[in-house]
């Protein structure tokens, strides 16, 4: 990442020694029930919860925490400690800390090949940003990438992968908040794609409820950009990717005009309803296609759908109002 390890820490107590009394007492702890190593060597509280963890282990995954806790903390009245550990404040969520530490701590916690709560993921993706910690960055980023990815090829086979992140209705909403949070921008024109196209327009404009129950929504300039993108999408659909069935691509070499058009008509008929601005959404089915044409319709149609589909997915960042794939993958180049 282009950033300083100094941009990551809100100052000037983002990283800081709680103070308050030199002997924390028992009671005024919260201990996360997750994390608690009673031979732990640091104390970090998050939000009002205190996990118990490893010094070493956060400095060596970690180059912020590293410089951070390399620092010698000047021996104070007020410095807190907790059964001869130092107590260190951050600024986090205490649940996305929870999946963070374990994550860190634990190899097998989270497995990126296996069924993945949102939670884990986003948490994970959230302070190995801002912690630097590149292999759990990585591991995330990759995931994610797997359904939100750069590539038509890609985008094809999303289905097969797409369980292995938790799904929820505000799914595409959240990825997109958090790969504009997170800097992963190759994340964003897939999740904006799936928000105008299976999203209803209440929700792009009002918000829903996330995998958590807090209300997220879309600032301004993205909403705009999703209607517009909406219903450019929905005209490319028609004029462009189906314009084999609309009698806009010309087929000069039909063997049976008469016959090749009512079926086309037909086909016009049967997927109208169903089109919205999904020209990544929709499969058409070839093989029934193929039964009821010449075989040039159907191979002229065919090399044209897959042509104008190539094309449009070129073309979709810049629906969006975003830069071209090619300039948003050079920002994750230390990911790929």
């Amino acid at each position: 990442m282009d950033v300083t390890r100094t941009d990551l820490i809100r100052p000037p107590d983002a990283f800081s020694l709680e103070s308050s009394a030199n002997e924390v007492r028992e009671q005024t702890f919260t201990r996360s029930t997750e994390l608690w190593f009673d031979d732990g060597t640091l104390i970090i509280e998050a939000n009002g919860v205190y996990f118990r963890v490893y010094k070493g282990i956060l400095s060596a995954n970690s180059p912020v925490f590293e410089d951070m806790l390399s620092i010698p903390q000047p021996v104070e009245d007020d410095t807190v400690v907790y059964e001869g550990c130092p107590v260190v404040k951050l600024y986090d969520s205490s649940t996305d800390m929870m999946h963070f530490l374990k994550a860190l701590h634990f190899s097998s916690y989270y497995d990126a090949t296996k069924l993945t709560p949102f939670a884990v993921v986003s948490a994970v993706l959230r302070l190995s940003t801002k912690y630097q910690v590149d292999f759990l960055r990585q591991r995330a980023f990759k995931q994610l990438s797997a359904i939100y990815p750069t590539t038509l090829s890609e985008w094809d086979k999303r289905e097969s992968v797409s369980a292995a992140i938790e799904t929820f209705e505000a799914r595409p909403f959240a990825v997109f908040l958090l790969a504009r949070e997170t800097n992963t921008l190759t994340l964003l024109p897939t999740a904006l794609y799936l928000c105008a196209d299976s999203q209803e327009i209440d929700y792009i404009l009002d918000g829903l409820n996330s995998f958590d129950g807090a209300h997220i929504e879309l600032e301004w300039p993205d909403k705009r950009a999703c209607l517009r993108a909406r219903e450019s999408l929905a005209l490319d659909l028609r004029s462009r990717v189906f314009a084999f069935l609309t009698g806009q691509l010309p087929l000069p070499g039909c063997r049976n005009t008469t016959v090749c058009n009512n079926m086309r008509l037909r086909w016009l008929q049967s997927v109208e309803s169903s089109l919205g601005s999904g020209i990544f959404s929709v499969q058409f089915p070839w093989g029934q296609f193929r039964s009821g044409v010449c075989e040039y319709c159907y191979a002229a149609s065919q090399a044209h759908y897959k042509s104008e589909r190539t094309k449009l997915w070129d073309e979709l960042p810049g629906k969006f109002g975003l830069p071209s794939w090619d300039n948003l993958k050079r920002t994750v180049s230390d990911l790929v």
